[in-house]
């Protein structure tokens, strides 16, 4: 009978545990969620089934693992909503699979597509021939966002995430460090911790920014 009650005892701290790591991460969907992301889940997973059948591990074991875990998890994510390089290099980057109607064959190759593949997931978004697209972009949990070139529309560039710019972006769009502050200047913010976002509208050769001042900070509840 005790070793009923410390199975199911495993079980539930470790449903428990799951739950938690999932909040942790946010209210992602489960098709949002990237390998990373998989990768916390798939581990706690293996500990919490480890511990089940192991008389040695009891529920205080178990308890720790998934503090510690969580705790791993917790600064992971903290760090990847601040620091551009870390993000890129854990989580990846969306790459652009169709630019403005051409096939980059280098983003094609680096992320093992072949035309086929291309196809298949134009089709799941209701487009059924590649001459169609005007951008096609590959995101980073493994879906493509398609603009056909009946809508024209370059989609915007991030330029800063909370306070950090995103160099790479700069890089891809042509414009340097100097360029984006002295655009910031003209608009009347020149602390970049100020900022909570800004993307570069290429059509419009306008910057979109977003201050922190503008934003909500407070839980909003809605009634059904």
């Amino acid at each position: 009978m005790e070793m009923y009650i410390g199975i199911a005892s495993k079980l539930i701290i470790g449903a428990i545990g799951i739950f938690i790591l999932l909040r942790i991460m946010g209210k992602k969907a489960m098709s949002e969620l990237t390998p990373f992301d998989l990768i916390y889940i798939l581990l706690l997973g293996a500990v919490v089934e480890e511990a089940v059948y192991d008389d040695k591990v009891n529920v205080l074991h178990v308890l720790f693992a998934i503090i510690l875990w969580g705790i791993f998890v917790f600064v992971i994510e903290k760090s990847l909503q601040r620091t551009e390089k870390f993000s890129s290099f854990i989580e990846g980057e969306p790459a652009i699979l169709i630019e403005k109607g051409q096939l980059n064959i280098k983003e094609l190759d680096a992320n093992y597509f072949d035309i086929e593949q291309l196809r298949s997931m134009l089709r799941q978004n209701e487009v059924y021939s590649i001459a169609d697209v005007y951008y096609a972009i590959l995101e980073v949990n493994g879906s493509l966002t398609v603009v056909t070139k009946d809508q024209a529309v370059i989609p915007s560039a991030l330029l800063i995430e909370f306070g950090s710019i995103q160099m790479n972006t700069l890089v891809y769009i042509d414009k340097d460090e100097s360029w984006l502050r002295t655009k910031l200047v003209e608009l009347g913010h020149d602390n970049l911790e100020e900022i909570v976002y800004c993307e570069w509208l290429e059509t419009d050769n306008q910057l979109i920014v977003e201050l922190y001042s503008n934003t909500i900070r407070k839980k909003i509840y809605i009634d059904d």
